[in-house]
């Protein structure tokens, strides 16, 4: 990603000059060559391995823990910073040739990118062999290699890990490569761009706009997805369009970095005064700042709120074009340039450190700091001895040349082969098959009954002709439950009505969330219809932390003028809300003469930490793992006021509270006694966890049905 470099002997002096920065300056069309007016600028820019500095910076300080919420927009300034400097190499080879060798250029990335990719792809196999489970993080982490060795890690990603901020992205130890990918494909497309535009510049006078005029319309068409993708719009192949990890909301990104290398002339440097690019260079830092601190996790990603660190960097860059002002010399200094060079592979190594130290230490606060220091070794040697050394190297035939690609790229998949056999073969040891269980062995997953139109014919378990109905509706704790609430149903002799739809509680209060799911429709459907049939029992199963404290950011309350409780208009007003919504739904059932059970949120681990896979058979066979509960009951409390107040205004209305049943005063398991997994994802049970739970939820639902007799 970052494209680092270091002042090495004058072997390295040609291999560094090619990748900072170098101005070509716009010339004339003399017969069918284009020549020149201008000598070519191709001093080394410290200041941008300043810049490189900070990104790489931001980026570890946020993986790390620490309080820096935007720190992830390190990775939009690499983006500006690659468009310019990539643009500006290409446009000095064309000025100086009136051609681009497109052979060479990619060789140059191959060798300046893939090498310590491949170093680091390897490593994170082992690592993963040796510290994650056989059971779906070595699955992600092998299918997340192979997409970064091919360049499409993004998508991989996409696809199989879900929002870069929600837990499962966590444990993925290459995560981070997700950025890699998406510069790749901009190396690969943007060059053909830039040269079908300076094809049309030798054709006339009327053309002398159409690099410009190209790359302009490429960054509009982008930011315009962006801003679709950031208003929640959808559409068909809108995850691959409009999400987080896709090239088509970056391009604009690298297309600001590469306009400004376009515009950037020799003259136009000259003409700064001093005064002038340090006022250019003391805004663009101060809107840096102030992205580092304003965006965070919860701001809509990549969308308008982007325009602060893309700004930032281009006026940084541009500000940069006169050397001599206080705030490119400050981006100059030694430390900053020695970061810059070390970049790229202290962006590789510190997020694999990072997992595997909060795979091993899960409830430490100061392990992901601790690892991403630690990171500096491996990074600072694996940029000495492959990053440098294979960008310098020179093949001597064709025959070499191809073996050293195919060596580059064979090696890690050696390793990452290793992990996927192995792991299908649970690394020849004794797991229990329970283990293996995910959201799609829930019994309302396989009938549907998640996220679609509310449907009691088709998400009904059991006979019709059974004693009574038992109505389970909620959020996705919902149907998380569902096998656990079924099973207690059934030992009464009852059937089991289920639906569930993300991030909407059943409520009589409307909600927004991360995904953009209607959920007023939904929440009238479900009162309506437990209204006409007068269910024996409604089960609420709302993940309820969430809703009183929007400081989490992933869920929101509107009030009746549509107007959200977000953390700007504080806790206060979100659990008024909230209790607004339960007294208002649970009333309703009351009212209609309906028991109600309200289900408390479920314990919630920090991270699932499943036993490492080869070092089981040196552990001990039967690992207690446990996690504290303190941290679930602390983010529930409010949410637990506001459910003891309804359930004791409204008699019929049992609280129910899962903590008791799966935990201690002081811990809560992860396995069940057999080895099988209570917890399919940091907030969600498995099947057999929720089955844990069918003895308690039988004594609730019928102390409800009793009280309210």
């Amino acid at each position: 990603m970052p494209l680092a470099h270091e002042r090495f002997p004058s072997r390295y002096n040609k291999a560094i000059s090619e990748d900072n920065l170098t101005l070509s300056i716009p010339g004339h069309i003399t017969g069918a060559r284009f020549m020149p007016t201008t000598q070519i600028e191709t001093s080394r820019r410290p200041d941008i391995q300043g810049l490189r500095a900070i990104a790489v910076l931001t980026v570890v300080a946020f993986h790390a823990g620490l309080p820096m919420p935007g720190g992830f927009i390190g990775v939009d300034i690499f983006f500006v910073i690659s468009g310019f400097v990539i643009t500006a190499m290409l446009h000095r080879e064309w000025a100086a040739t009136g051609s681009l060798q497109f052979g060479r250029f990619y060789l140059r990335r191959f060798k300046r990118l893939t090498p310590a990719l491949a170093l680091i792809v390897a490593v994170t196999s082992v690592i993963s062999i040796l510290v994650q489970s056989p059971f779906g993080e070595q699955q992600t982490t092998a299918k997340t290699a192979i997409g970064a060795m091919f360049l499409a890690a993004n998508f991989v990603i996409s696809r199989i890990t879900g929002g870069y901020f929600d837990a499962p992205a966590q444990t993925n130890p290459l995560l981070h490569t997700w950025s890699l990918s998406v510069e790749e494909q901009f190396y690969l497309v943007f060059p053909l761009v830039l040269a079908v535009a300076w094809s049309l510049l030798r054709r006339g006078n009327k053309f002398q706009l159409a690099p410009v005029a190209l790359v302009t319309l490429i960054a509009v068409a982008s930011f315009f997805l962006a801003i679709l993708g950031a208003g929640g719009y959808r559409f068909p192949g809108s995850s691959t369009l409009t999400g987080f990890y896709s090239p088509f909301t970056r391009a604009w990104e690298f297309a600001v970095g590469a306009l400004l290398a376009l515009v950037a002339t020799k003259r136009t440097s000259t003409e700064i005064s001093n005064r002038v690019a340090t006022s250019l260079g003391v805004i663009g830092m101060a809107i840096l700042c102030v992205s580092l601190w304003t965006i965070s996790e919860r701001t809509p990603f990549p969308g308008f709120w982007t325009l602060l660190p893309v700004s930032a960097t281009a006026l940084l860059l541009l500000a940069g074009s006169r050397a001599s002002n206080s705030v490119t010399r400050l981006l100059a200094t030694a430390p900053m340039t020695k970061i810059g060079d070390w970049s790229y592979s202290i962006y590789l190594w510190h997020w694999p450190f990072i997992v595997v130290a909060t795979s091993v230490w899960p409830e430490s606060v100061f392990a992901p700091a601790i690892a991403a220091l630690t990171s500096l070794i491996p990074a600072i040697l694996s940029f000495r001895y492959v990053e440098q050394p294979m960008r310098v190297h020179v093949p001597v035939s064709r025959v070499r040349l191809s073996g050293l690609i195919v060596a580059t790229i064979l090696f890690p998949m050696v390793f990452v082969a290793m992990l996927v056999f192995g792991s299908r073969a649970k690394w020849w040891t004794t797991w229990p098959d329970e283990l293996t269980v995910t959201q799609l062995d829930h019994a309302a997953m396989t009938r549907g009954c998640t996220d679609r139109p509310f449907d009691p014919a088709l998400c009904s378990f059991g006979s019709d002709e059974q004693r009574g109905t038992v109505l389970l509706a909620g959020d996705s704790q919902a149907y998380a439950l569902a096998d656990g609430v079924i099973e207690a149903a059934a030992r009464l002799g009852m059937r089991t009505v289920v639906s569930a739809r993300s991030g909407c509680p059943l409520s009589t209060v409307n909600t927004t969330g991360s995904k953009p799911l209607d959920c007023s429709t939904w929440q009238k459907q479900v009162i309506a219809y437990a209204v006409r049939t007068s269910p024996e029992v409604v089960v609420i199963a709302n993940r309820s932390s969430g809703y009183t404290r929007p400081e989490l950011g992933w869920r929101t309350f509107t009030d009746a003028h549509g107007k959200p409780a977000t953390a700007e208009h504080g806790p206060s007003n979100a659990t008024v809300l909230y209790e607004l919504g339960l007294k208002g739904i649970v009333k309703t059932l009351r009212d209609a003469g309906v028991a109600v059970v309200i289900l408390q949120n479920v314990p919630e681990p920090k991270r699932i930490h499943a036993p490492p896979s080869i070092l089981r058979k040196v552990w001990p066979a039967r690992m207690e793992l446990t996690f504290n509960p303190a941290t679930t009951i602390s983010d529930r409390s409010r949410a637990s006021q506001v459910e003891q107040r309804v359930s004791a205004s409204y008699i019929g209305t049992v609280l129910y509270d899962p903590i008791a049943f799966l935990c201690t005063s002081e811990k809560c398991p992860l396995q069940i006694p057999n080895g099988g997994s209570i917890y399919q994802d940091t907030s969600h049970l498995t099947r057999a966890g929720s089955m844990l739970l069918a003895p308690s939820l039988q004594h609730a639902i019928q102390t409800a049905m009793t009280l309210s007799n």
